[in-house]
């Protein structure tokens, strides 16, 4: 699987590296419901979209929010799955090792997270092309 580097990027969390594929789980969002699910969404939004910038989140939330994406992919597996074939497989996610690196990158946030006290930090890294490095 071959990504381009410039839109999909690697996730750090706490000092731990996720692939590429992480970036693309907001794809996740709109299975729910923005009233219910506000806080999961915007964990989620905010856990994709941070190239360039670190964001961040108390350790606690970043286990719910984690753990309750786990139980979702889990409960919803195929229609997961036809999400990342309908959404990513054309920007060159392959959807199995897709589900694998997003089940593996939530587990390690929640172990990541309950080991950690205060507030949870992540980021990817800038791109030259970025817009915000443009003078």
């Amino acid at each position: 699987m071959t990504l381009n580097e410039k839109d999909w990027r690697p996730i750090t969390f706490q000092g731990v590296t996720f692939p590429q594929t992480l970036m693309g789980i907001i794809i996740l969002i709109h299975f729910f419901d923005e009233e219910n699910d506000q806080d999961l969404m915007e964990w989620l939004m905010r856990l994709s979209i941070c190239r360039g910038c670190t964001k961040d989140a108390t350790a606690e939330r970043c286990v719910r929010c984690a753990q309750q994406t786990i139980d979702f992919m889990l409960e919803n597996r195929q229609r997961v799955f036809n999400e990342i074939r309908d959404c990513l497989v054309p920007e060159g996610f392959e959807a199995e090792d897709t589900w694998r690196d997003w089940i593996h990158a939530l587990q390690r946030i929640v172990e990541i997270s309950n080991s950690t006290k205060g507030d949870c930090f992540w980021s990817a890294p800038e791109h030259p092309d970025d817009f915000l490095n443009r003078s």
